[in-house]
């Protein structure tokens, strides 16, 4: 039987005022982690409702790849090289699976030697609640993995973040909760989309980001790209069939889009992605502006490329 993809998603309580030198450590772990086999990718969560804590999702392509990232020691130098960013040592939650784009919750409960059935039967029960609210998904248990992770992981997803907080604030939940109170301590993450999104998706509390300016975005980021693949491949290649330019094209501006172009454009138009609560139609206005000022700029500067250095259509 094929391995799963593993994934680990790894919590880091900051200090105030180091979220620059934050980034700057974490591009370098990402660099690592890049370097050893079965690496599928990485994706850097920032707080949520202006929160100390980053979330940090890395993909493999099977568990013991994973375990040796986790166990290497240059991941472990990496780690205790930044003990003075984090209030608390990071903690991580390993899943073998997770394919779902709903919203998603990982909760983690640490063991209670001796009642573990009773944990299981609790569980049983929130799941069986959960199941009668709109939106609910599924429900995964993860026991802990020897040498890897000590807790319980269970992952609950609903099909949007509406239904998920009339489930998180429901008095059945509040009622169960009561009942587990030998397990009460547990925390509580969400998983914004794991897999790779190009935009992030809000945790409780939090808007998704409109259609709107998700596709205005992308035209912002694909626009350019397309001109200039088209440009370079019609130089590097003369006389290439449509078709083969065309697949060509499209393989590398789906690759650069994803891995290079969007986590740029999202990071320049956070301002206008993720405003936060309390902000006015100013910012909305700033950042269509902005979106529209560069699209035409863009234009005139490849029409005046296109037609005098190049010869294109």
């Amino acid at each position: 039987m094929a391995e799963r993809p593993a994934t680990v998603v790894v919590t880091h309580p900051l200090r105030p005022g180091v979220a620059a030198d934050f980034r700057r450590w974490q591009t370098e772990v990402d660099s690592a982690a890049a370097s050893f086999a079965g690496f599928l990718g990485t994706e850097v969560t920032p707080p949520l409702n202006g929160g100390c804590e980053w979330s940090v999702v890395y993909r493999f392509d099977s568990l013991d790849h994973l375990r040796a990232w986790l166990d290497s020691g240059r991941r472990r130098e990496l780690v205790d090289g930044a003990g003075a960013l984090f209030t608390t040592p990071p903690t991580q939650n390993v899943l073998l699976e997770n394919s779902s784009d709903a919203v998603t919750v990982v909760v983690s409960h640490p063991p209670v030697p001796g009642r573990e059935a009773e944990f299981i039967a609790w569980q049983r029960r929130i799941t069986d609640a959960e199941k009668k609210f709109p939106g609910f998904r599924g429900s995964e248990w993860h026991p802990p993995i020897p040498g890897v992770q000590d807790d319980w992981t269970i992952l609950f997803t609903f099909d949007s973040q509406e239904h998920l907080d009339q489930w998180l604030e429901s008095p059945q939940r509040a009622a169960l909760l009561a009942e587990g109170q030998a397990f009460k301590n547990f925390t509580v993450r969400p998983i914004p989309n794991p897999y790779g999104s190009w935009f992030p998706a809000g945790g409780a509390g939090d808007a998704q980001v409109p259609s709107w300016k998700t596709a205005l975005s992308v035209l912002v980021g694909l626009y350019p790209l397309v001109v200039v693949l088209t440009i370079l491949i019609d130089e590097l290649w003369p006389g290439a069939p449509l078709w083969a330019s065309l697949l060509l094209g499209n393989i590398a501006s789906v690759c650069l889009l994803t891995w290079v172009v969007m986590p740029v454009v999202t990071r320049v138009l956070r301002f206008w992605l993720e405003p936060g609560e309390g902000t006015d139609r100013r910012i909305d206005t700033i950042g269509l502006v902005i979106s529209v000022v560069f699209l035409a700029g863009a234009a005139l500067v490849f029409w005046l490329a296109t037609t005098v250095v190049w010869s294109l259509p």
